[in-house]
């Protein structure tokens, strides 16, 4: 019986072929140093993204030159790795999105289609009837889902309550699929994640002083970080009850600047750089292995992280951004 080396074998190989394509430094520099949306777009055509036939300033291109760009990732996905479960780790950020826009578009009678992907896994005419009561034809963890987020919506009527109690359910179904694909590293990356975003909603929660309620239905568990002991140290309010929580995950100093930026009312977009520098960090470690599914792990990170940083150029190029401020936010994101 082959180990996950040799499985990996074939996969490897290809993955040190594409990875040279992803966007480097000087092709997001470019980006940045464009003097409009449309040349922007022109750095990511010729670095081999969609073609795009008119100089639109709104978002919509971005929209679907990145869904075929990540169409791409998921057939390269499907093509080399001996586990196709591994494509879910993108299909299934599409289909909780696409469940996200059409219970929020039955609740508040608005039309969904400006907002779905077509990049998951479940047909949108399936979600459409799941929200409607027909769950037959869904996965029992969505109808679940469904089921949850109508339950908190009741109790407290608000988009974003949609939008905490699904991402919670995804994280948590992606930890699942993780943990059931059985490698170490991928679970350490989707851990990392929730990690990161438990962190990110408490955070958040103290700057815009939220209640311990909407919180808790945030917080997802299966991290590092006891989300329990994080909702117990959130309501304690004090900075020493967090660190508590915190002390020995190596966690400690960017909670500690979180709370400086917190107390002093500044922006916590230094926090989401943080995050992305370990992501960036895990994607080199990966990088170094010479065989196993870390180096394909790794580059579907790369991709993933490659396409929100040509959404943050073109939508900062779009809204007027500096160039500065740009560089700054994305300081941490080149890998």
């Amino acid at each position: 019986m082959l180990g996950l080396e040799e499985k990996y074998a074939y996969a490897v190989g290809r993955t040190r072929t594409v990875e040279a394509g992803l966007l480097d430094r000087a092709t997001i520099e470019r980006m940045i140093d464009a003097s409009d949306v449309h040349s922007a777009f022109k750095v990511l055509e010729e670095a081999g993204y969609a073609h795009v036939d008119s100089p639109a300033k709104d978002l919509l291109p971005i929209d679907e030159i990145l869904e075929q760009e990540e169409s791409k990732l998921l057939r390269f996905i499907k093509e080399t790795s001996p586990d196709e479960r591994l494509s879910e780790l993108v299909t299934l950020r599409h289909d909780y999105h696409n469940l996200k826009v059409m219970l929020k578009a039955k609740i508040y009678n608005v039309s969904p289609a400006i907002a779905m992907s077509h990049l998951g896994s479940l047909s949108i005419e399936a979600i459409s009837k799941a929200v409607d009561g027909e769950t037959r034809e869904l996965p029992a963890e969505f109808a679940s889902a469904i089921e949850k987020a109508e339950a908190v919506h009741s109790l407290r009527p608000s988009p974003e309550v949609i939008d905490i109690v699904i991402d919670r359910v995804m994280h948590e179904t992606l930890l699942d699929l993780a943990q059931v694909i059985g490698i170490p590293f991928l679970t350490e990356q989707v851990q990392r994640e929730i990690d990161f975003l438990n962190l990110s909603i408490c955070l958040r929660a103290r700057k815009m002083k939220r209640d311990k309620w909407l919180v808790d239905h945030a917080f997802v568990a299966g991290g590092n970080v006891d989300h329990v002991k994080l909702s117990h140290a959130y309501e304690d309010e004090s900075a020493d009850a967090l660190m508590d929580v915190l002390s020995g995950t190596g966690y400690e100093f960017i909670a500690r600047r979180g709370l400086k930026l917190v107390e002093e009312g500044e922006s916590l977009s230094e926090i989401e750089r943080f995050f992305e520098e370990a992501v960036s960090r895990s994607i080199r470690q990966a990088r170094y292995v010479p065989l196993g599914p870390e180096p394909l792990i790794g580059y579907i990170l790369a991709k993933q992280q490659e396409l929100r940083v040509a959404r943050l150029v073109i939508a900062g190029k779009a809204a007027g951004v500096s160039r500065d401020s740009m560089r700054e936010r994305l300081r941490d994101a080149y890998v």
